[in-house]
């Protein structure tokens, strides 16, 4: 068994460490963000080519939920180089982008996409008052 000071490779000649966050999928940041990323655009190709079952969208929402809080967490407890917190925001971009795609698919509504603890931010029931004056008609249409 590993030491958690000791230096684990994700993958056979990766030199890169595994950080604890991700010690459950058992990948470093960049092959996780990369096999992430890979794995959005394939769920993005199910979607698109409308082979998705509503059991393989609820999937992908737990997926998305999964990986997003894990790249959370990842981003927020380390000292990442500016090329990894490229790589990370891409990897954000990709599950966001994936999560849009699975609430505009044909067949029905997306399973529930919920990272963060309810309440946090508002529903769209809930407008704020600047989004409701007369003024902003034009930003409410499109919200």
């Amino acid at each position: 068994m590993d030491r958690p000071n000791e230096h684990r490779a994700c993958i056979p000649r990766c030199k890169l460490p595994v950080p604890t966050e991700l010690d459950s999928v058992g990948l470093c940041v960049h092959h996780f963000t990369w096999s992430v990323e890979e794995a959005c655009a394939e769920m993005h190709r199910q979607v698109a080519l409308r082979q998705a079952t509503v059991e393989r969208r609820a999937e992908m929402a737990t997926y998305l939920s999964e990986s997003a809080l894990l790249l959370a967490r990842v981003s927020s407890n380390l000292c990442l180089s500016d090329d990894l917190k490229r790589r990370i925001l891409c990897t954000f971009l990709s599950l966001m982008n994936l999560r849009e795609n699975l609430e505009r698919a044909p067949g029905g509504h997306a399973p529930e996409l919920r990272v963060f603890a309810p309440g946090l931010f508002p529903t769209p029931a809930v407008m704020p008052d600047w989004l409701n004056s007369e003024s902003n008609a034009s930003v409410r249409s499109q919200v």
